[in-house]
């Protein structure tokens, strides 16, 4: 008897599982920046991403799951979009102005909704300080990667004050870009960042 072939629909069920997943990722994420994390319940979350509550349980049991996934995925589009931006043997000057790059791309971005990330920390620290690691954390990593890149061509000490000062930068550049809805102010903070590098980190250091 003639063997039939395994139906090829059998697969989907895990890709479609994933994309309900990054639907819920997204819509936690708008809504956490829209409302507020403390103002934005599991229901909330469901309807915008147009699934049952109980659908929605699935994949995260608690709200507070939803925000490590938020984080996560934040983390992860952040670094990746600087990793398309890094030149291949990129000295920490050509490194550091592709983060400043990154930021300068997010202008529109900054200036409408603000930064996700500064957003939520302060959030968090006002309403559950207990769950503000899972967003500070994407700033101390993004703070590390700084501080790696100066520590290149400065000592260790030195290095880890000037990421501090970067980040610092461009952060409040994000802040002021949303509450004056202009983002040409993160590009001309990028281009005070970028002097600011040029006369820290000589061209051919770490070469």
């Amino acid at each position: 008897m003639a063997q039939h072939p395994t139906p090829l629909t059998a697969p989907l069920a895990p890709a479609k599982g994933m994309a309900n997943r990054q639907r819920i990722v997204e819509s936690a994420l708008h809504l956490f920046m829209e409302r507020g994390y403390a103002e934005t319940s599991i229901g909330d979350v469901a309807e915008h991403a147009c699934l049952l509550k109980g659908n929605l349980s699935y994949y995260f049991k608690t709200k507070a799951e939803m925000l490590e996934a938020v984080s996560e995925a934040r983390m992860q589009e952040l670094f990746g979009r600087l990793q398309q931006r890094l030149p291949d043997q990129a000295t920490p000057l050509q490194a550091l102005e592709a983060f400043v790059q990154v930021t300068q791309d997010s202008a529109h971005e900054l200036a409408r909704v603000g930064c996700p990330v500064g957003t939520l920390a302060s959030q968090l620290g006002k309403t559950d300080p207990s769950l503000q690691p899972y967003a500070s954390r994407i700033l101390q990593a993004l703070a590390d990667w700084l501080g790696a890149q100066f520590a290149r061509a400065l000592p260790s000490a030195t290095a880890q004050a000037h990421a501090e000062h970067l980040l610092t930068l461009l952060q409040g550049a994000a802040v002021m870009a949303h509450a004056f809805r202009d983002p040409a102010l993160v590009d001309r903070q990028a281009a005070v960042a970028r002097a600011w590098l040029r006369t820290t980190l000589p061209a051919e250091s770490g070469a």
